[in-house]
């Protein structure tokens, strides 16, 4: 799609909902779960630090220089199980509408939403901070954070243009669509006995091919993506529901509570009883 496109009557109607800055400071006071909002597109910059984010059923590996695309409607937030170390900037304009796109989004539902910017890393990583500076300074800078905020928007959807310009090979493509179908099947199986080489059977690929590129989409082995897949599960069921523990470790593909525990206190940093427990005294109060 043409920049010109986009001058009107998308940009008149947008507005900036929000500006926010998050360091490792911020994040160990404020507990990010996954989440999305409604009619909401948030542009986040990772300014400093490497890590992973979650777009979607996706977990995509980041750094500093990257531009991530939330589309309204999309879960996204920070992997768990990682020391985060990143400082992002986000922009959160409401009242985006681009032709032929629902209410909200920038990009499709299937295209990668980590953005590598070029020659617009430089202004972008300039103007973010600014924006959030100016915002927080007083309310009355709120039309200018806005019209800085319109432009790293145009930036955004330029260099997406340039992207989607260029020749994608027919090898990035299957890439894409490989690493989905991994994720799905993962997803459909991460409850039971699991090996790199059964995975890679059913992709019909090797195994180093298929830990390698899912890796390097991801930032996780195949295997490490099945622990966090049951970790995550098992802190859902230890803080909604009655269910013992033994029980949760069978229905999760636990080998034992022994087993169980030593995974839960090396991803969680605290026991599975301990988690239960902290949990329901929050409830209680």
């Amino acid at each position: 799609m043409e920049l010109a496109q986009l001058q009107e009557p998308m940009l008149d109607k947008v507005r900036l909902a929000g500006v926010f800055y998050v360091d490792e400071v911020y994040t160990q006071k404020h507990a990010h779960m996954l989440h999305k909002h409604t009619g909401i597109l948030e542009l986040l910059y990772v300014a400093a630090g490497e890590g992973r984010y979650i777009v979607g059923n996706r977990e995509y590996a980041v750094k500093a220089g990257d531009l991530i695309i939330c589309n309204a409607e999309t879960l996204h937030g920070e992997a768990p199980f990682q020391s985060y170390t990143m400082q992002t900037y986000c922009c959160a304009l409401s009242g985006v509408h681009k032709p032929g796109y629902l209410a909200g989004y920038l990009i499709p539902e299937q295209q990668r939403p980590v953005l590598q910017l070029g020659s617009f890393e430089k202004p972008i990583g300039q103007m973010m901070p600014c924006i959030y500076e100016l915002c927080a300074a007083t309310p009355r800078n709120a039309q200018i954070c806005r019209q800085m905020a319109l432009s790293v928007l145009l930036m955004v959807e330029r260099a997406l243009y340039l992207h989607n310009q260029q020749d994608r090979c027919q090898n990035e493509q299957k890439n894409e669509a490989l690493v989905r179908s991994i994720t799905e099947y993962l997803d459909q199986h991460y409850t039971e006995p699991l090996s790199l080489e059964q995975i890679a059977v059913q992709m019909h690929i090797s195994s180093s091919y298929l830990s390698h590129l899912f890796k390097r989409e991801t930032g996780l082995s195949p295997i490490q993506y099945v622990i966090h897949r049951r970790i995550g599960e098992a802190q859902s069921l230890l803080m909604e529901s009655d269910l013992p523990i033994h029980v949760i470790e069978e229905q999760l593909g636990f080998g034992s509570s022994c087993h169980l525990t030593t995974m839960f206190k090396k991803y969680v940093g605290i026991a599975p009883r301990e988690y239960r427990k902290h949990f329901s005294l929050d409830h209680s109060e």
